[in-house]
């Protein structure tokens, strides 16, 4: 299936990557986003995560995962979507999927995990952010009858350490 544009336009680059990208499908308070699954580096239904008094309101806490300590991260923050955060997190048992660029790893909180899927080729080379979006949200693209926005994970990984203020 053909990309389907942004309602904003943005401008696709001269060297678009004609290849298939593996997009990991994950649906987060009812919309659909594709993540490249060369940088999930697992999926994990983990026990309490712990919050942090101090930090950024979609960081939700941190939780133990292979001897260390990764950041927690709510979506649903970051993009400004649904309602709050959820406040129960620290006493349910949450799906995350663990991305990693380089050094830098963090857990997304997913509803749900659809599967793998072949995403449209130009997904392999990332356009620019419309003004007023968050850096890591990239095209959106018609799967299934459903809308899938691709995150732009280094983009996202950046934003929710605070380094990117491009970001929302």
């Amino acid at each position: 299936m053909s990309p389907v544009p942004l309602p904003e336009s943005r401008s696709e680059p001269s060297h678009v990557n004609t290849q298939a990208v593996a997009l990991m499908l994950v649906r987060v308070d009812g919309r659909w986003f594709g993540l490249d699954t060369r940088m999930v580096q697992e999926v994990v239904a983990k026990g309490a995560v712990t919050r942090v008094p101090t930090a950024a309101r979609h960081v939700l806490g941190v939780a133990g995962l292979r001897g260390g300590v990764v950041p927690v991260i709510s979506l649903q923050q970051m993009i400004g979507i649904g309602g709050s955060a959820t406040t129960e997190l620290a006493t349910t048992r949450p799906r995350l999927v663990v991305v990693r660029v380089g050094d830098c790893e963090v857990a997304l909180v997913v509803d749900e995990i659809r599967g793998i899927i072949d995403g449209p080729a130009a997904v392999a080379t990332a356009t620019a952010p419309s003004a007023g979006q968050p850096a890591f949200l990239r095209q959106e693209f018609g799967w299934q009858g459903k809308l899938v926005c691709v995150l732009d994970v280094p983009e996202l990984i950046a934003t929710a350490a605070g380094r990117n203020q491009g970001g929302a």
